[in-house]
């Protein structure tokens, strides 16, 4: 199926509005779903037009927005050089957008990017300068980030791995992030492996895209350098992202990864972690001043509770929480948040 093709079947399958100015694979797609992102997109859109590394294309999903979104994204797409897809849907959630966007892509390696944040000028020719290297034979390429407060920001890094088994047990034991935004991932190994987002699972979705990813991946590197720079500010309330409808979204996709793992050649040095991945998964609820959050976590995936302070990669403040969580001492959980996020993080850090 060639490009044209392509996006003729796109249509009628997602009936979508497709706008393109450009027809051409180019070496990278990034992958961009927006919703309602007009107060946050300038920066992103800056971002991505300061980039040195110029053979890239970019896939944007507006996802059924009503404020200025298309407005701003039809601007770029005209003005800034870089060639667009704009890809507009009925408001479907972003795992269904993530899914349009790969449908859409034809670059030999697939990125993407929030709405809300910004990748560094020299983001994408660090990569491809490492991709070279390699002779384009990676299958996943990792980064490390930068988390911007108001005022202040840290640089994040990722903890080191060297083979997909590291990856793994730090992407399932907390030490790693699974954002995807702080990976590339060549396009036909996706394809090969059928790597796609659950639709209407948006909680976790990344979770389980990397996860399986990683159980499949033969070749992988990473970059000791913060290419990315995360939006901190949020104003999405706990109990909004831990409704029983966002809950029943992460386990699905929990669910989605655990059989990845159970089938890959890993499961044996994994098992533990499959109860380490469920405690990272439920650990905001004990970052709260509200008790009802830390019964949640309590009675959410139970069988977990016991493994509280095994993952001895964590941090001891972060096992000691836990521990404190399955002996139920709230007091001693409501203390942490106040100390330690509250004054720490809230203070020393913004």
């Amino acid at each position: 199926m060639n490009v044209v093709q392509s996006f003729i079947h796109l249509v009628l399958s997602k009936t979508c509005i497709v706008v393109c100015n450009h027809v051409e694979p180019m070496r990278v797609s990034l992958i961009i779903p927006v919703y309602n992102a007009e107060a946050t997109l300038a920066g992103t859109l800056r971002s991505l037009s300061a980039q040195r590394f110029r053979d890239f294309d970019i896939t944007f999903v507006d996802d059924g927005s009503t404020d200025r979104t298309p407005e701003l994204l039809r601007s770029f797409a005209t003005e800034s050089g870089i060639p667009c897809r704009i890809i507009r849907q009925k408001n479907s959630g972003v795992a269904s957008a993530r899914n349009t966007g790969l449908d859409a892509a034809t670059g030999d390696y697939v990125g993407f990017v929030d709405a809300d944040d910004r990748i560094e000028p020299d983001a994408l020719e660090r990569v491809f300068l490492l991709l070279d290297k390699y002779d384009k034979h990676l299958d996943i390429v990792g980064w490390d980030w930068k988390l911007g407060f108001a005022k202040n920001g840290r640089l994040m890094r990722q903890a080191d791995y060297d083979t997909p088994l590291q990856a793994l047990q730090n992407l399932m034991g907390g030490t790693m992030r699974w954002n995807l935004w702080l990976f590339m991932v060549r396009r036909e190994f996706i394809l090969r492996h059928n790597l796609r987002f659950i639709d209407g699972a948006n909680m976790g979705e990344d979770m389980q895209f990397m996860i399986k990813a990683f159980c499949v991946a033969d070749r992988i590197i990473q970059i000791h350098a913060p290419l990315y720079c995360y939006n901190a500010v949020s104003e999405t309330s706990l109990s909004r992202q831990f409704n029983d409808a966002r809950r029943a979204e992460i386990s699905l996709n929990l669910s989605e990864a655990t059989a990845a793992v159970t089938s890959s050649p890993y499961s044996g040095s994994l098992a533990p972690y499959i109860h380490f991945l469920k405690l990272y998964l439920k650990l905001p609820l004990l970052i709260s001043g509200d008790s009802s959050n830390y019964e949640l976590w309590y009675r959410w995936w139970p069988e977990s509770n016991t493994m509280a302070s095994a993952n001895k990669a964590l941090p001891f403040r972060t096992r000691l929480l836990q521990r404190m969580a399955a002996k139920r001492i709230w007091a001693g959980v409501r203390l942490y948040y106040y100390l330690i996020y509250r004054f720490v993080y809230g203070v020393l850090y913004r």
